[in-house]
């Protein structure tokens, strides 16, 4: 991949997954009711993946965006100068 938040976000998305599998009780059986008021399955959901989101940022680092600039570059270069590029090796 040529582009550096594309990275960002792909890992991200691996930890929410793997935060969610941890979760998986409280997807499957999510607690309805909140401060006292009833509310919904895919309402008790969003906020699970809510807070997945918020648990999983911090993992996103300034060290972790600079390595993935710095791996998209030599793609981006090598398109520049038209080389064959070998995808998944």
């Amino acid at each position: 991949m040529c582009n550096p938040i594309e990275n960002c976000s792909s890992s991200l998305k691996a930890h929410i997954k793997d935060y969610l599998a941890l979760m998986r009780d409280e997807m499957n059986n999510p607690v309805l009711i909140m401060n006292g008021e009833p509310i919904s399955k895919t309402e008790a959901r969003m906020q699970l993946i809510e807070r997945a989101a918020h648990v999983c940022m911090t993992k996103i680092t300034q060290r972790m965006v600079q390595k993935m600039e710095l791996h998209a570059s030599k793609f981006v270069s090598a398109a520049v100068r038209m080389e064959d590029m070998v995808y998944g090796a």
